[in-house]
Order: structure tokens, then sequence, then C-alpha cells
């Protein structure tokens, strides 16, 4: 399969035609990882959207010991909404575990962070398309049509996960 095909069936991309599909591949790096290979860790600097083209990738957090214990008195009798697990590295909470088509590290590109607030690990063979934010910068100046519709999938998908972890808070805080 091309690149072409692969993007063409990407969330990101989802509102753009194939011309505009065209330009996104000549822009695109594709990575291999093996399993459990971190794709990126909290605090390393970020290098822009990530589109997964086959595999499984955990996005999580580590979290501090006062703030788990404080987590884990919460939702002591509160199941399944969240995902809050020791590792031999310590606590983490796990946000999401995302597939082929989904994509992650929009914030490089969004707020142009710097830095990672998360980890995300390559739970098994994985193959991403990296889209660098320099990347994405030049073929949006270029094409600027493409940052609109690129950014209205990113505002879909923002309002999704917000009503998700709206979901969320109500089971903890009130049962619901």
């Amino acid at each position: 399969m091309s690149i072409v095909e692969d993007l063409s069936r990407q969330i990101l991309l989802e509102n753009l035609n194939p011309e505009e599909i065209k330009v996104i591949a000549s822009a695109v790096e594709a990575i291999k990882f093996s399993t459990n290979d971190p794709i990126f860790t909290e605090g390393q600097h970020t290098k822009g959207v990530y589109l997964i083209n086959y595999g499984e990738v955990e996005i999580s957090r580590k979290l501090p010991i006062d703030l788990k214990t404080k987590m884990l008195i919460t939702l002591r009798n509160v199941q399944h909404c969240c995902d809050i697990r020791k590792t031999p590295y310590g606590w983490k909470q796990v946000f999401a575990k995302l597939i082929e088509g989904f994509f992650f590290g929009e914030l490089a590109i969004v707020e142009n962070l710097e830095k990672h607030t998360i980890d995300a690990i390559a739970l098994e063979d994985t193959e991403v398309y990296l889209i660098r934010t320099n990347k994405f910068n030049e073929m949006c100046d270029a094409n600027p049509h493409l940052l609109i519709k690129i950014m209205k999938t990113i505002a879909k998908t923002a309002s999704k996960n917000v009503r998700n972890l709206d979901r969320q808070l109500l089971k903890i805080l009130i049962g619901y």
C-alpha cells in the first residue's frame, strides 16, 4: 500500500481530497517502533503530530506519589473510570490506547509546545507517520486551506475528548 493510501485512512486527514493528501504525503516520515518502545516521553522536545499507520500506542502520564495517593483514595470505589496502575517505574495514569488511523502529539502544532507533557509508548509493533512541526507550518503557509481542514478535525476530536472527560468526572464525583 502506498503512503497516500495509508494517509487517506487517517482521521486527521479525513476532510482532505486526494491532491491535498499527496501534499501531506510529501512531508511525512515513516517511523517504526517495536513493542514497548517509547515514541516520546514527558519532558522530551516535541517533533510534530503522529499518525498511526498500524499498531497500538498508549498515552499516559507518570503520577507523583502524593497525587497518586489522593487519586487512589478518591477512586477506591469507582471502577473503570480511570486506568491508574503501578509499573516498575512508579505509578501512571493511562489516558488512551490509540490504534490505526488515530493521531497524537497535535499540541506540538496547535500550541507550539516545546516539550511533551505525557508519554507515548508502542504497545505492539507500530508504524507512525510523523509530520514535523516545521514541515506542517511550511505546508500550511503554502496551502492555508489545509490548515483550516486539519484544525477543524483537531477541534472535533478535542471536543469529543472533553465530552468523554466530562463523563469520567461525573462518574468519579457522583457515580453517574
